[in-house]
């Protein structure tokens, strides 16, 4: 009975899926992945931004040396800018020199002669002269204590002025008085020609024509 219930027993095949038997006759046809449109590469704003974009990008050596000489025209530009103090190039300048409020304190520091600015050369010019006098010691400290009073007393009213004329025109700053105090100080006890970023106000400039971003 066993036997003849196994031979009547009907054979059943798996079925597979026709994908793994069947073979096809053409290849299948790949995917066109499309390419999105790449916005352009932002330009560098420094040297070093510049070199790295150089190196990514492969460039005939014709390319090479016409990058290098932008480049370089490029570093001239943004070092005369800075020399100038010129607003348009803010953004290349030390973060001390940066801002409207921080142009506005230069131009005003640079319209006006102070004590501050001949302190140096006074100096000097008393250590000189005790060594030659020096029986004069006397006399050379009281011209000593006067000149410490009159840069005392002028450095007062330029941070009077510096308070004033920030405030009227940025009444929403965040700079701090303390800080333009300090930075107008010490513009101001610098010989002229050695300020950086150069003095743009000539002695004869107006309220009017301080920190104006002429473009």
């Amino acid at each position: 009975m066993g036997k003849k219930s196994a031979e009547q027993a009907p054979v059943v095949e798996q079925s597979r899926p026709a994908a793994a038997t069947d073979k096809k006759g053409r290849a299948t046809p790949k995917q066109v992945k499309q390419v999105k449109a790449r916005p352009p590469a932002n330009p560098p704003l420094t040297a070093k931004e510049a070199r790295r974009q150089a190196k990514s990008s492969k460039l005939t050596p014709e390319q090479k040396r016409q990058a290098k000489e932008d480049l370089r025209r490029e570093r001239a530009r943004i070092a005369e800018g800075q020399w100038k103090g010129d607003p348009l190039f803010d953004k290349y300048h030390l973060p001390r020199d940066r801002g409207p409020e921080r142009l506005l304190v230069r131009d005003l520091v640079d319209s006006r002669r102070t004590v501050a600015q001949y302190f140096f050369a006074l100096t000097m010019a008393l250590l000189l002269v005790t060594n030659v006098f020096p029986n004069a010691v006397g006399v050379l400290m009281l011209v000593w204590v006067a000149m410490m009073a009159g840069f005392a007393l002028d450095s007062y009213f330029l941070c009077r002025r510096v308070r004033k004329l920030v405030w009227q025109r940025f009444p929403n700053t965040k700079q701090r008085k303390g800080g333009l105090y300090w930075y107008a100080i010490q513009r101001a006890i610098m010989f002229r020609s050695m300020r950086t970023p150069r003095p743009r106000m000539s002695y004869k400039a107006t309220e009017a024509d301080l920190g104006q971003i002429v473009k």
